[in-house]
């Protein structure tokens, strides 16, 4: 135990031994501080009594008087406190029991100081919270960066930079949801527990569900299940989905996300691509932004122009000459990765060799957004074949800020033949050692056999849109508590981490 724990401490059963509960269950508050201070002429004018609550952000003490910096969620406010209200007694005990971090209550009236700062003429004061650790200082460096992560409400403490970071999150969400309930989306939810781990390209979490005895996966996307609701009659259906990949952790990924999946019958990718590319300037519109100046990494995104459009054989060509479309097997596919210096998997797949080429020598250089369209057929089985181009995919992705992949999108296939087909080339895949290879979801292919609509599909990482909206750079930067290595804290000695 740290010696500022152990004077608080002290602190507290003074507050105890005088008969006061420092953590009261009910407190009265008339206004937040933001109200207080906006309302203050209408206030001061009629000498209204107010309660207003908070956490002590500081204290300055002049002999008989003191002034408390107050903080809630709405802003900050100061209060005045006299000896002259409080009496002798009154005053000097709750100098000698008050600290910054406490919560406290206090009622009083507006009073203007002599600086001109509109404050509150405290005539009681009452801590509703008293703190046993100092507030964290500052952050600096990168020292700090991982206590900032594994003690995530110290970091919101100090830095009022990031509580904004995650209001605008929960703003992004909120106009996802306006955007597509407008437009006749019914929001679902489809199970986190999943008998087959499939609907995308990576490697499950596993777990043994004890009364039925058998293993199941947290789910890697919801797409199949939300499919599944379409074939049962909803055209229009989308999930905030919760998804779990047992991945590497990097700048871009954590192995516990949050992505929107939305599914809509009688449209084909290329609408869906026009409706997306407005959902995008409605996020950002949402967060008070300028479409046309987003600031990304030094770089100023522009997302109010129409977004371009390249196909993904024709960006890879321009950038390093290699035309995906002669790959044919995968023979070919471990020469070109060797050609250009890409370092893959023994098991790995020829979709799989192909797209880390993409990933790693073209992508990176995609910094306005742009539409990469039609990839390779063998590199996703859900998606449907291309009129007259059966290589290709009618898919979508959205790629901005320098090779991020904010979305992924295509007209579903819905031939239950050709769906059963590419789910045994990928389970074969899967079986010959690529983990990330998709799965074969038999219930899936029975539900596609009874009759799915034409329909396009897509799938958005809230953690991607958000980071790029807001010039986050890492994405632990945009999710609340990220996934770092367990590390348990001494609760005798919790120095570290101030």
């Amino acid at each position: 135990m740290i010696a500022e724990e152990k004077e608080r401490r002290a602190r507290l059963a003074h507050l105890q031994e005088a008969g006061i509960n420092p953590y009261p269950a009910r407190i009265e508050r008339t206004h937040t501080l933001a109200e207080f201070l906006s309302q203050f002429s209408v206030l001061d004018e009629e000498k209204t009594s107010v309660d207003v609550v908070g956490r002590v952000r500081a204290i300055r003490k002049h002999g008989a008087l003191s002034f408390i910096k107050l903080e809630d969620e709405s802003g900050q406010a100061q209060a005045m406190v006299k000896q002259d209200s409080l009496g002798e007694e009154g005053y000097n005990f709750m100098s000698e029991t008050l600290d910054v971090g406490d919560f406290v209550h206090i009622n009083g009236v507006t009073i203007v100081t002599r600086t001109g700062e509109s404050s509150v003429d405290a005539k009681s004061v009452q801590i509703i919270s008293k703190a046993l650790l100092p507030l964290p200082e500052k952050w600096h460096g990168l020292s700090d960066v991982e206590t900032r992560f594994r003690h995530r409400e110290l970091d919101l403490i100090s830095n009022e930079s990031v509580r904004a970071v995650f209001r605008a999150r929960a703003a992004i969400v909120t106009a996802i949801r306006k955007f597509l309930d407008g437009r006749g989306f019914l929001e679902v939810d489809t199970p986190i527990l999943q008998h087959v781990a499939a609907g995308a390209n990576a490697k499950p979490f596993a777990t043994h569900h004890n009364a039925l005895d058998q293993e199941m996966y947290m789910r890697i996307a919801p797409e199949l299940y939300l499919k599944r609701l379409v074939i049962g009659g909803f055209e229009r259906v989308y999930e905030i989905a919760r998804c779990f990949r047992n991945e590497g952790i990097d700048h871009a990924h954590n192995p516990e996300f949050s992505q929107v999946e939305a599914y809509v019958a009688y449209m084909d990718y290329e609408e869906l691509m026009r409706m997306m590319e407005e959902m995008i300037r409605e996020l950002i519109l949402a967060i008070g932004k300028d479409a046309s100046k987003i600031m990304y990494d030094g770089n100023e995104l522009d997302f109010k122009s129409p977004f371009k459009r390249i196909t993904y054989r024709d960006l890879i060509h321009g950038v390093i000459g290699l035309d995906v479309d002669l790959i044919d097997d995968e023979e070919t596919a471990r020469s070109a990765a060797k050609e250009h210096g890409v370092e893959i998997g023994d098991a790995d797949s020829m979709a799989t060799i192909i797209d880390s080429i993409f990933k790693k020598l073209v992508r990176p250089g995609v910094m306005q957004p742009t539409f990469v369209m039609d990839y390779p057929a063998a590199m996703t089985p859900l998606a449907k074949r291309k009129e007259g181009q059966p290589n290709r995919v009618e898919m979508f992705q959205l790629i901005v800020g320098g090779g991020f992949e904010v979305m992924k999108a295509f007209s579903e296939l819905n031939d239950p033949v050709d769906q059963q087909e590419r789910m045994e080339e990928q389970e074969k895949a899967h079986i010959a050692g690529d983990e990330e290879a998709q799965r074969q979801d038999n219930d899936f292919v029975y539900a596609m056999k009874h009759g799915m609509p034409p329909t396009a599909g897509v799938g958005m990482g809230i953690e991607r849109i958000t980071q790029v909206l807001t010039d986050s750079h890492n994405i632990k930067e945009v999710i609340l508590f990220p996934t770092l290595r367990f590390k348990e804290l001494d609760s005798e000695d919790d120095s570290e981490v101030l």
